[in-house]
């Protein structure tokens, strides 16, 4: 049981992939874009937490034999972070002819086994997970291994801005998957007039702090009823985040912003004709207004994608398709700060399917309290107890 198959060539996936080689598994990792593809998408946003807690102690030493390394306490960009280690780390003497880009994996199963066979039987970890993957030109071809990670993160799939998470009537025909990215600077995007934008969480406020100066008007749509956009989070740790909090807050507050801030509103409906966008919206009071507007910046959030994984047996939680395991463990925290929560106990992160798991952001599902530590942890506590060739060897 030597090979290992990872999922995503992102941070979980990297550092994952080092610390099976480092178990002594021959290891695959199967990227369908470039390396840290989803973190490429926002280049110009800082991470919250500082380097050395992105990073880990083999993945320093891996990435430093190809270039230098950021200090410990610099707060990166996406694009430095990709730049200046996960690109090192991928070109180390560990993992440069691991890792295959430009393959993505369509379905998985077992060998002998469909989904509903062998279930809960110690006869179905012994066939091997057969993949189906596809190339760069287009042609497809079957692997195997015997060990399996999902490390794809959660930004395959946008959710929907409509009401109740789904899309709105006109949606689907009027967002491109590039409107629900983190705004970019007016000098790598341009100016609009007047620029709707639709989330409540982080994101969202990067984008405002980000509009303020690439918009003239700025309409900031948040769900639900609050005082302030963002809840700021109590004697927070992080002082990027809490910039980011104060900033967003008091851009939508300020009467002399150009940020027009709207809580509580719904999107019933919209259309795009002639270079302009008409958003239909409701409110609780039953109030209704239509804004038009020449660009909608969509942050309502990502979610996992199951689907290359449909075949195996996964007991996923209903309410944020995660594991259900951690997903059970999480729902019942009760801190709002990412830095407080527990990652729990390494059995959280088993499924019914052997020797497959679900690392970092895709198995917080749709909980947004993730942090990279937290999938760094996961890989540790996980290598701590898998049975590894190294080990059967010693």
């Amino acid at each position: 049981m030597n090979r290992l198959i990872v999922v995503g060539a992102g941070p979980i996936g990297l550092h994952a992939a080092l610390q099976a080689t480092i178990n002594g598994f021959h290891v695959t990792v199967l990227e369908r874009g470039d390396i840290g593809a989803a973190i490429r998408r926002w280049p110009h946003v800082k991470l919250f937490t500082p380097f050395s807690m992105n990073s880990t102690e083999a993945g320093r030493a891996a990435a430093a034999e190809t270039a230098p390394l950021p200090h410990g306490n610099e707060l990166l960009t996406g694009d430095a972070y990709v730049r200046r280690y996960l690109s090192p780390l991928a070109k180390s003497e560990q993992l440069r002819k691991q890792i295959q880009t430009s393959t993505e994996l369509i379905t998985v199963s077992r060998n002998m086994y469909g989904k509903k066979d062998a279930v809960g039987k110690p006869e179905r970890s012994m066939s091997p997970f057969r993949l189906l993957v596809r190339r760069r030109d287009g042609s497809e071809t079957v692997m195997e291994s015997e060990v399996l990670f999902d490390c794809t993160g959660f930004t395959a799939r946008h959710r929907s801005v409509g009401i109740g998470g789904i899309p709105c009537p006109g949606e689907r025909n009027c967002l491109t998957d590039a409107d629900f990215e983190i705004a970019a600077p007016q000098s790598q995007h341009g100016s609009s007039d007047h620029t709707v934008v639709i989330g409540s969480g982080y994101s969202a406020a990067t984008s405002i702090c980000v509009m303020q100066d690439s918009s003239l008007r700025v309409t900031w749509i948040t769900r639900g009823a609050r005082d302030v956009p963002i809840a700021p989070v109590a004697d927070d740790r992080l002082p990027e985040r809490r910039a980011l909090t104060d900033q967003a807050n008091s851009l939508a507050l300020h009467p002399d912003s150009s940020i027009h801030w709207c809580p509580g509103a719904q999107i019933e409906s919209m259309e795009h004709n002639s270079g302009q966008y008409r958003l239909n919206v409701s409110f609780a009071n039953g109030h209704r207004q239509t804004l038009v507007c020449d660009r909608i910046v969509a942050n309502s959030g990502f979610r996992p994608d199951s689907r290359p994984f449909e075949e195996l047996q996964i007991h996923r939680c209903y309410a944020t398709e995660g594991p259900i395991k951690l997903a059970a463990h999480l729902l019942g925290e009760t801190a709002d700060d990412c830095l407080n929560q527990t990652g729990g106990a390494v059995e959280l992160l088993h499924n019914p399917e052997p020797n497959f798991y679900i690392l970092g952001a895709a198995s917080y599902g749709r909980d947004s309290r993730f942090l990279l530590r937290n999938g760094l942890e996961q890989i540790e506590q996980l290598f701590d107890q898998i049975p590894s060739p190294m080990k059967a060897l010693a």
